[in-house]
């Protein structure tokens, strides 16, 4: 009898251990499919995040009474359900705060996140800062999401985005696009340590701006003047990473070398800077170094070796300047058909030797074209651009269709969206013939009869800077 109750015992062990085994299995194998959704996904661009600011009410009437002042109010958020207090909520921008702002029926801005402004340290998973735009100008929504994807695609470093659906105080504020922030956090993300990171704009105002009108540099277009460091304000007044005493130095002896066209491969990553520019002049944005402004990128430096890296796009695919500027650049055949030898508009090649060196020597010409035919053929003749765009459009168009506080009406969005999409593809058929020799790599030997038609396209119809 004993036996046969150690053997029951026994018996009863191996059951409950069996148990016990299956379920730890289950929760392995199985785990992930009732696991809670993971955190800090915001730039998961499958689906539309969100998130609540809670602002006091006298902060949030006194950001719309004054928004150009860029105050920051304190807040409390919550990211897709996550919550973090006391941070620093504010306007951003500069032109388009400026035009938004004088909109006395407007109450929608960009934003920017400070998560450590009041509480010392504090980050939000490391993210120091957040960027949510507000598709100023852009009725496609897409310009600088869709952007920042080719430049990834072609092992650019650039921002990650996400789409967010944002309310004040319980009421909704709109479809933004959050903007991951180019500091730190990102330099380590992109493996871009031990350098240097700044932040070039040149000096003016907002009515220079919106009348798209030269402006003093300042060093910001990366001309080569003298050895004097406070000559470069325009470089390095926005410093935001700098790692090495001398930085400053090593930029300035490369500018040198980039105008006296000697030693580029120690000046410049040539090979990354060619894709960047591949792509950046795909997309046409002259509210940028290839305009009569000299901002919208950032510029990083390790041992004297330079590298840029691309911001704000909303003005892409020809949008700027507006009619009432240029008023070819708005020709959407113009657009479609501009030589991607020839980005520069309204600034002239010695103003701009970061692009110069490229067309001044037929090897880096060569690496240029090479890059420019491999963002055609992976990015637009593989169908992925029009992939993503079509599943962008699918998944945000019901939060537009909501938005309390947009700039346009669905209707528009929508004419905005296949106008956005036929003009990509029509700039991707005319630079294969510029790369196949059917038509000239430079806009001024273009002729009229090679062109792609684009006529039947408005730029302005995927939003602009209205006069």
């Amino acid at each position: 009898m004993i036996v046969k109750k150690n053997e029951k015992k026994n018996t009863a062990l191996k059951v409950s251990c069996l148990i016990i085994i299956i379920a730890v299995t289950a929760v392995f194998f199985f785990g992930c499919a009732v696991r809670p959704k993971a955190k800090n996904d915001i730039f998961d661009t499958k689906t539309v995040h969100r998130i609540d600011v809670s602002i006091s009410k006298e902060d949030w009437d006194d950001l719309l009474t004054h928004p150009i002042d860029k105050t920051k109010y304190k807040a409390d958020l919550s990211i897709d359900g996550e919550k973090i207090s006391n941070v620093s909520f504010a306007t951003k921008g500069s032109t388009s705060l400026f035009l938004a702002a004088n909109d006395p029926e407007n109450r929608r801005y960009s934003f920017k996140i400070n998560f450590g402004h009041f509480e010392k340290g504090q980050t939000w998973h490391g993210s120091k800062k957040l960027n949510l735009q507000s598709s100023f100008a852009d009725a496609t929504y897409m310009k600088d999401y869709l952007s920042y994807w080719l430049f990834r695609e072609m092992d650019v470093p650039a921002p990650q985005t996400g789409y967010v659906w944002i309310t004040i105080n319980g009421e909704d504020q709109g479809l933004y696009l959050a903007v991951e922030e180019i500091d730190k956090k990102f330099m380590d993300r992109e493996s871009l340590t031990g350098g240097s990171l700044y932040k070039p704009e040149d000096e003016s105002d907002p009515e220079a701006d919106k009348a798209g009108m030269p402006v003093n540099s300042s060093g910001a277009d990366l001309v080569y003047t003298d050895d004097d460091i406070n000559n470069y304000d325009g470089i390095f007044a926005d410093a935001i990473v700098e790692k090495d005493p001398g930085g400053r130095s090593k930029v300035i002896k490369s500018l040198k070398g980039i105008r006296d066209l000697q030693n580029l491969e120690d000046c410049l990553d040539t090979e990354e800077i060619s894709r960047y520019f591949a792509v950046h002049n795909f997309v046409c944005n002259y509210d940028s170094y290839i305009g009569p402004k000299s901002h919208n990128f950032d510029l990083y430096e390790r041992d004297g070796k330079l590298k840029m890296l691309p911001w704000d796009y909303n003005l892409a695919f020809g949008a700027f300047p507006s009619d009432g500027q240029f008023g070819h650049v708005s020709d959407s055949t113009w657009v479609v058909n501009q030589g991607i030898d020839t980005p520069l508009i309204c600034v002239t090649e010695d103003k701009r030797p970061m692009w110069r060196w490229i067309v001044s020597d037929e090897k880096y010409l060569d690496l240029y074209h090479k890059d420019v035919d491999r963002l055609l053929a992976d990015c637009f003749e593989s169908g992925a651009f029009e992939k993503k765009i079509d599943e962008t459009y699918e998944m945000i168009l019901p939060y537009v269709e909501k938005d309390p506080t947009a700039y346009y009406s669905p209707e528009d969005f929508k004419k905005a969206y296949s106008t956005l999409k036929k003009l990509c593809s029509l700039r991707a058929k005319s630079i294969r013939k510029q790369l196949d020799d059917g038509l000239s790599t430079r806009t001024d030997e273009q002729e009229e009869a090679e062109k792609i038609d684009a006529s039947d396209l408005l730029i302005k119809d995927m939003g602009i800077i209205e006069e």
